[in-house]
Formats: C-alpha cells, sequence, structure tokens
C-alpha cells in the first residue's frame, strides 16, 4: 500500500497547477537554485495545510464507516474529475509568465497557501490509502511525511527538467503534453483507487 500510495502521490504532483508553474517558471526565468526555494516553499505550506487537513480524519474515520465510504469514493470522483478537467483545459498563455522578481520561497509559499483546492484534494486523497483495521494516527504520522517527501522530489524533478529543457518547456506545445499526460494520469490513479481495498 505505501508503495501505491508514493506512486499515486507522484502522479497528482504532476497535475500542473500554480504551485508546479512557478517551480517550472522561476527555473526557467531564474535559476535552479530559485526553482528548488520555490519547491522548498510549497512544501512548507502543503505541511501546514496537511496538518490542518488530517487533525480531524482519524477521529472521523474511526467513528463511521459510512463516512470513510464516503470520502473514498467522494475522493474517487474528485481524482477522476480533476483528470477530465485537465484534459478538456485550455494551455492559458498567460501560465507561462511567471513571477520573475520577489523572494522565491515566499512565492511558492504564497501561492500554495492562497489555493483553496489543496485542503479539498488533501481530504479526498488519504483516505484511498488508509485501513481501517490498523491505527489511522499511525497510519498518517507515516503518509504525512511521505507525502512531503514525495512533493518535493517530485517538484525538484521538474526544476531540474525545466532547466536543462528551457526552449521546449517555453512553447505552447510542450505545455499541451504536459496537460495531456498529467490529466490522463489522473484519471488512471482515481480508476485504481476505486480497485483498492481499504482493509
Amino acid at each position: 500500500m505505501l508503495w501505491s500510495f508514493v506512486i499515486a502521490t507522484c502522479v497528482v504532483t504532476l497535475m500542473p497547477g500554480p504551485s508546479m508553474v512557478a517551480v517550472v517558471m522561476n527555473s526557467i526565468q531564474r535559476s535552479l537554485a530559485q526553482g528548488v526555494q520555490t519547491a522548498l516553499g510549497v512544501v512548507a505550506a502543503d505541511a501546514i495545510l496537511l496538518a490542518l487537513t488530517l487533525s480531524g480524519i482519524g477521529t472521523l474515520l474511526y467513528t463511521s464507516s459510512l463516512a470513510f465510504s464516503v470520502l473514498k469514493w467522494g475522493g474517487v470522483a474528485y481524482l477522476v474529475y480533476c483528470g477530465i478537467r485537465q484534459l478538456r483545459s485550455k494551455v492559458d498563455e498567460a501560465d507561462s509568465q511567471a513571477q520573475a522578481k520577489g523572494n522565491a520561497f515566499l512565492q511558492g509559499f504564497g501561492i500554495t497557501m492562497l489555493n483553496p483546492k489543496i485542503i479539498g484534494f488533501l481530504v479526498a486523497f488519504f483516505p484511498q490509502f488508509l485501513s481501517r483495521e490498523e491505527s489511522i494516527v499511525r497510519q498518517l504520522t507515516v503518509l504525512g511525511p511521505v507525502f512531503l517527501a514525495v512533493v518535493f522530489a517530485t517538484l525538484l524533478f521538474y526544476a531540474l527538467t525545466a532547466s536543462a529543457v528551457r526552449g521546449v518547456l517555453q512553447t505552447r506545445r510542450g505545455r499541451v503534453v504536459l496537460k495531456n499526460v498529467s490529466g490522463g494520469a489522473l484519471v488512471g490513479c482515481g480508476v485504481l483507487a476505486a480497485g483498492m481495498s481499504n482493509s
């Protein structure tokens, strides 16, 4: 189950969004070091949001089997929805304009903290990988740090890749390919989650 969680986290982190765009574009327009600082800001914000989000999940899942099922299938639907929405979205030329000034760490932190979709995503995502047969708290204390580590590693990969292939990622075609790959992967992640057993 842990490896499934790691793979799924990689998949959802690959989804283009404000935080990823900031990391990629700071890496392209400024430097690799600035891209890494942006990624650290994103992870710091994710850690705060994760702590706030997961603080009540353990009690909820222990006390209500119905709540567990609702969260699981709501999460599956949300992942598929995100994937389909990503596949149908248009490539906005404005997405290619990164914040070229200011503190890179604070950019990543602020963009992530101000994204209201993240808490909803975390609530939908984590229950897919929890077992009611084991301690929910213990599982979360493992999955939380693993999630943050994978997010940082994935963003670091983005930063390194962006620095290496600056020209390709600045083109509209490059953004279209990234959008389609990540959208398809999210749909696949939702389908896989639907088939997982929580016991």
